[in-house]
């Protein structure tokens, strides 16, 4: 039986709208199995006026319930024989006769129990309680009160459609009573509507106007601007986020075609195509490769005269990009560095100084950098010195995330070197997870240093991440700095590049805390493509140089379907008898040696030592691995309980040497990662 749970609200903002898509579904199914209601597919689907949650298949009713009630122990239930009150008042209150009541034992003691039944309940009866705590439960970013309600919620709740089947699910919060009650468009079809069945739900808005698919709505906004765009001979720019965005921003797309004049494209494109999309919400369009000056906007109601929107458009967007104009003629009269002198006021924060001492700070880091990067020490220093310079410009100020990008423009028509300029707008990269990465030596020499800064001295200064509160992005940052060490393969570890970063700052910077917050990154990023187990144990044998630890892990990886491999780690299960050892001699002896399998684990381990550090030295980890793999039988043969010896032997000194026998053996297989934590793979 289908469920619909729709809740009618004033404008959701597009944030929130995702939030409920993404968390709900989850909260919504865990109340239901805690209600031991039976359920199908779960959906949602978000308009700015309402939030709807789907659930296909639910049961009519819960499952029953059978538990067993453990009563009082045996020992005082009874006396000569005959029931106790104790008995009795556990029999009565379980509702079953003393003589029905069977013992269990707990503990080494016998109690008296009871199987107790609940019948399951009609679900439509249970629903109204899911329904009130889980509105109760939406994760919304941000909540509101209005008129005399003690309810908060994300905007002023209208009304509540919950149906199960045919039958109105009954209840009342926020307010608000439920019914099968719901509004089509705001506009076209504004009288109250009652749906009469759960699954008519979708069909029944859409012939009064709403297009409750936001799958739906995005493929219908698509294909009116690649339609618009075709007829007119124009290329769509690509904006996958703004599509997503417009989507949920209207209940009935409409695509109309506007333009704006060709006086505009002397600005930078970068400013048009944020003004159109970042601040109206604007499509842009190129004609033979080049910015067009049109744009498309989406309605959220459809008119007969398209002109009667797209003047109001058109004098918006004109009136925006006339300001962007005038900062990029105002901006471009003063160098990037007369700056400078602002950047001395500039706070970044109360206990890392101004935005000056941080540029220094980047320009030295990024000073120490340049030669594990390969990059012109003259070009870094001067990228350094200038990348931050265009947060005091009027059309950073007016279009923040311009950042990076103007100081880049800004630095071409000022005649600074070409690898200046874009490093100053690739410092910033990556942006976010997958996005593109610096492309030259300059830009990512910069980026570090600014990375590297921004975490050793946000974890000084106490801005460490807690939960979901990341207000200076250090989790970005120390995500894109391993990135770029990890693409480049910069061969600096992580203890390095921190005592660099943190000697550098103003306050004292806990190195270890700054390490264990980077290899917790680190851990995320190695985790994407391999098993838990494989990522501790390369950690685990100190491999700090990121991009090696990810080769390292590559390398075991493919390994990993491997029998002769996995039979290897299996044997390092035993291999946790070291800690039995009270003292580990720090050599091995031979001439202790009683036993042909210790000579040959022994004559075996040095030999692959040998070669094992050469190939370690090339970065040639698979061969690494490789060489490690034979030793199985050696090793398997020196742990046979018939063909081996005997570790906790009585003689103190063999017991010792048995001991460092192992403890090379560990030693040297941890050079490639912890074998003893491999063991959850088999």
């Amino acid at each position: 039986m289908r469920f619909v749970l729709e809740l009618l609200c004033e404008e959701i903002p597009v944030a929130e709208q995702q939030r409920f898509a993404a968390e709900t579904p989850k909260i919504f199914t865990a109340l239901l199995e805690k209600e031991r209601i039976g359920y199908g597919a779960v959906i949602t689907h978000t308009t700015p006026r309402r939030l709807a949650i789907i659930c296909e298949e639910m049961d009519e009713t819960q499952q029953s319930l059978e538990e067993e009630l453990a009563g009082p122990p045996e020992s005082i239930a009874f006396k000569d024989g005959a029931p106790t009150k104790a008995a009795q008042g556990f029999a009565a209150k379980t509702g079953v006769a003393v003589e029905d009541l069977h013992r269990i034992e707990k503990g080494g003691k016998v109690y008296l129990a009871a199987w107790n039944r609940q019948e399951g309940r009609a679900s439509v009866t249970v629903l109204p309680e899911i329904i009130v705590e889980f509105i109760g439960r939406i994760p919304f970013r941000k909540s509101m009160r209005w008129g005399e309600n003690a309810f908060s919620f994300s905007r002023p709740l209208k009304g509540i459609l919950a149906l199960l089947g045919s039958e109105v699910v009954p209840l009342q919060t926020h307010g608000v009573k439920s019914g099968r009650r719901t509004y089509g468009h705001r506009f076209h079809y504004p009288q109250p509507v009652d749906c009469d069945q759960a699954s008519n739900y979708e069909t029944l808005l859409r012939s009064r106007g709403v297009v409750v698919k936001v799958e739906k709505r995005l493929a219908l906004i698509r294909e009116e601007i690649r339609a618009l765009a075709e007829a007119a001979g124009l290329t769509l720019i690509e904006n996958e986020d703004l599509l997503a965005e417009v989507a949920l921003l209207v209940e009935s797309p409409t695509v109309v075609l506007g333009s704006f004049s060709e006086d505009f494209l002397a600005v930078p494109r970068e400013v048009i195509i944020s003004a159109m999309a970042k601040h109206q919400r604007y499509f842009g369009f190129e004609k033979e490769g080049k910015l067009a000056p049109r744009f498309a906007t989406v309605l959220g109601t459809r008119i007969d005269d398209p002109r009667v929107a797209l003047d109001g458009n058109e004098r918006v967007l004109s009136a925006r990009l006339s300001d962007a104009r005038f900062f990029w003629d105002e901006d471009r009269k003063n160098p990037l560095s007369s700056h400078e002198k602002h950047m001395k006021t500039m706070v970044y924060h109360r206990k890392l100084g101004t935005l000056l001492d941080r540029i220094h700070r980047i320009e030295r880091l990024a000073g120490y950098l340049s030669p594990h990067l390969g990059a012109a020490e003259n070009l870094v220093s001067r990228a350094a010195r200038l990348c931050k310079m265009d947060l005091d410009t009027h059309m950073v100020y007016e279009f923040p995330e311009l950042q990076g990008v103007m100081g880049q423009r800004y630095a071409e028509v000022q005649g600074e070197d070409p690898g200046v300029s874009l490093a100053i707008c690739e410092h910033y990269m990556p942006k976010s997870a997958g996005s593109p990465l610096p492309t030259t030596p300059v830009g990512a020499c910069v980026a570090l240093a600014d990375k590297l800064d921004a975490i050793t001295g946000g974890i000084a200064a106490g801005l460490k991440p807690t939960g979901s509160a990341d207000p200076f992005a250090l989790r970005r940052a120390a995500l894109g700095l391993l990135r770029i060490m990890i693409e480049r393969r910069i061969d600096l570890d992580l203890s390095q590049l921190v005592s660099v970063g943190a000697s550098m700052q103003p306050i004292p910077a806990d190195e270890d805390e700054v390490k264990g917050f980077l290899l917790d990154r680190l851990r995320t990023v190695m985790g994407e493509n391999a098993p838990k187990e494989m990522v501790e144990a390369v950690l685990a044998s100190g491999h700090e140089v990121p991009y090696k630890a990810m080769e390292i892990l590559a390398a075991i990886n493919s390994m990993g379907q491997s029998e002769a491999f996995l039979s290897l780690v299996r044997l390092f299960k035993r291999m946790n008898i070291l800690k039995k050892a009270d003292i580990i001699p720090e050599t091995v002896d031979p001439g202790l040696f009683t036993h042909d399998a210790e000579r040959d684990l022994f004559t075996s381990l040095t030999t692959a030592s040998l070669s094992l550090e050469k190939y370690l030295e090339t970065g040639e980890y698979l061969r690494a691995i490789e060489l490690l793999v034979p030793l199985y039988p050696y090793v398997d043969t020196f742990f046979d309980d018939n063909r081996g010896v005997r570790v906790m032997d009585d003689d103190p000194k063999i017991r010792g040497n048995r001991f460092a026998l192992l403890a090379f053996l560990d030693k040297l297989f941890r050079q490639v990662a912890d074998f003893k934590l491999l063991a959850g793979l088999t």
